[in-house]
């Protein structure tokens, strides 16, 4: 496989055909105004940002690009071709919410949460792109907030990384009725170039950890698996629900694991759990752990360190949270027996998505090649739609001029 094409489009050509696009679809002859929102991947973290854990985060070169213009009012037209289907388009007020979990429902409901934050003068009439939606990679969260960036653009607000999160919250929990945490919302808001962010999602906080001098060395390589991944038909909820009742019985009153004592999150106390509730603590107080040990490998340049805790943090999502798809945990076998790939796990917490692999920089070529060919020799019906790219890293949210 040519070494090009693992590269992703530049963001400079992209801005520019989405311009283009959004200027011709609109008719309008203003220039808009254009909201760069990147994706995110987890290193480290899987499904603890709802039980109290810190995050490992990172930004990625994968985008939702939403070109805006003001209105004269309080109403907002969107236009959206997030599935790869015909451009759709609606006309919509905020508080006017619909029952779905949709491209329809997240504009309408980042609409309500902006406006009861504040009074809502000015609507926008936008045009929406996304990169690789549904890729496990939060691109919900990332047009989320790219509409209330938008929101907040027009009406002269400043948002700030803890209000753009906690806006983006109530969409998610209010308003779309998922339990999900804020690691989405947070890797986002919080993420800067060449660094890895910690994510304290209790005190909605980040420390930030630059890459180290011998970064160079390795690049992280994500394989989409041609499954598209929503939360909204996935088991999500139900995997929340089972560590509530499993903090429950460590510590009785205690709402998520996170708020167990650390004197009872051992083995002993553990295994008084039923297997099923047990796993779910297992894997939760595991990945905290691994999630420090990984802020200190990176620190220290020790891709081996860090690769290996890669690989259990996947194997513990596998087999204690039990969260992976056939697909998912096909790409994670592959990708395990090719040398030059230091570690991987899923994104998008296994429930379809994306594969992220930190691999040597001199074996990227041999890794996509092998892993690609392994993959589509089981699922040759991915072959139109699995792709590589190299994830390179990406900073915040941010409104800009073209």
């Amino acid at each position: 496989m040519p070494r090009s094409s693992l590269s992703a489009q530049t963001l400079e050509s992209l801005l520019a055909a989405c311009v283009t696009q959004a200027t011709l679809l609109t008719g309008l002859d203003v220039p808009p105004r254009v909201v760069i929102s990147p994706y995110r991947f987890n290193p480290l973290g899987a499904h603890i940002d709802h039980q109290g854990g810190s995050v490992l985060a990172r930004c990625l070169n994968q985008y939702t690009i939403l070109c805006f213009w003001p209105t004269d009012d309080a109403s907002c037209t969107v236009h959206a071709n997030l599935g790869g289907g015909p451009w759709q388009r609606v006309d919509f007020r905020a508080t006017e919410l619909v029952d779905e979990y949709g491209w329809d429902g997240m504009a309408r409901a980042a609409a309500t949460a902006f406006a009861d934050y504040q009074p809502m003068d000015c609507g926008i009439n936008c045009v929406v792109f996304g990169t690789l939606v549904s890729g496990g990679l939060s691109s919900s969260s990332s047009v989320i907030l790219a509409y209330l960036s938008a929101l907040a653009d027009v009406n002269d607000a400043t948002l700030g990384q803890r209000e753009l999160v906690e806006l983006s919250r109530r969409v998610e929990n209010d308003y779309r009725g998922l339990n999900n945490g804020i690691q989405d919302q947070m890797s986002i808001a919080f993420g800067q170039k060449d660094h890895l962010s910690v994510l304290d999602v209790d005190s909605v906080k980040a420390e930030l950890v630059a890459d180290p001098v011998n970064v160079e060395d390795v690049c992280f390589l994500m394989c989409y698996s041609g499954v598209s991944r929503d939360l909204g038909g996935s088991p999500f909820n139900t995997r929340v629900a089972e560590c509530g009742q499993a903090a429950d019985l460590l510590f009785r009153g205690a709402t998520h694991l996170g708020q167990v004592p650390a004197e009872l999150r051992g083995p002993d106390s553990l295994a008084t759990l039923p297997d099923k509730l047990s796993r779910r603590a297992r894997h939760v107080y595991s990945e905290m752990a691994r999630v420090q040990e990984g802020a200190c490998a990176w620190r220290a340049g020790d891709w081996r360190a860090f690769g290996q805790l890669m690989n259990a943090s996947c194997q513990s999502s596998i087999y204690d949270y039990q969260s992976g798809s056939e697909w998912l945990i096909a790409l994670h076998d592959i990708a395990r027996g090719l040398s030059g790939v230091y570690g991987n796990r899923f994104s998008g917490g296994g429930y379809g998505g994306c594969l992220f692999m930190l691999v040597d920089k001199e074996a990227v070529e041999y890794v996509a090649d092998n892993l690609m060919s392994g993959y589509l020799s089981r699922y040759p019906d991915r072959r139109d739609s699995a792709r590589l790219v190299l994830a390179e890293s990406e900073s915040t949210v941010r409104v800009v001029e073209v």
